[in-house]
């Protein structure tokens, strides 16, 4: 299942880059519009979110598991407006820290996770809502291992989508979903994943 997800990450960040590259060789776009949100090249974002997984067995999840983490973003919009179409935004590159993370597989499992390999795509929205999509993949730490009879240092790969509500020129609400998948990629034998869906809510702070 790691290898699998591993295999979507990998092409999404190829599409990513190859859009970027694209406007390059083009001549990039102008800016796109920051929608009260402060959002255009050079800004810089630091998001506090937390999130908790929905009690569904969707995409291989299992319902005698759950996990609650609370998080800190920080990003760096890299470019302008790349596009002209529906899918047209810039390109955003984060460092997440989570330093809470709680996990019940039944018993408890605490656990820190970080992701330098964070990438958002911020598109142009309407109003005072920006909608986005983002991949990041990183390392977690945790006291027992996860899942039991495995390891404690596993591999912790994600993507979703969710948007940014304005609710002032450099502050959002931010919702958002993602699809959590923690392994040990193939170190440790068995290596059966642990796989969560994840709806989250923070405030985005701009400058």
């Amino acid at each position: 299942m790691r290898e699998r997800f591993g295999g979507w990450v990998a092409r999404g960040l190829v599409c990513v880059f190859s859009l970027a590259a694209g406007a390059v060789d083009a001549g990039q776009a102008p800016a796109a519009p920051a929608n009260g949100l402060g959002l255009q090249k050079g800004s810089i974002e630091l998001t506090f979110m937390l999130g908790t997984a929905l009690p569904t067995t969707w995409l291989r999840a299992r319902s005698d598991r759950h996990l609650t983490i609370a998080a800190l973003d920080l990003g760096r919009v890299m470019t302008g407006r790349i596009g002209n179409g529906r899918f047209s935004g810039d390109l955003e590159l984060l460092f997440e820290i989570a330093p809470l993370l709680v996990l019940r597989q039944p018993e408890r499992v605490l656990g820190v996770a970080a992701s330098p390999v964070f990438l958002r795509w911020n598109f142009v929205g309407s109003g005072r809502l920006r909608p986005f999509a983002e991949l990041s993949g990183g390392l977690l730490i945790t006291s027992q291992d996860i899942p039991a009879r495995t390891t404690r240092l596993n591999f912790i790969d994600q993507a979703g989508f969710g948007v940014r509500l304005g609710i002032g020129p450099k502050r959002a609400v931010v919702i958002g979903y993602r699809f959590q998948h923690i392994s040990n990629g193939g170190r440790v034998r068995p290596n059966p994943g642990a796989n969560f869906n994840l709806l989250y809510g923070g405030l985005s702070l701009g400058r």
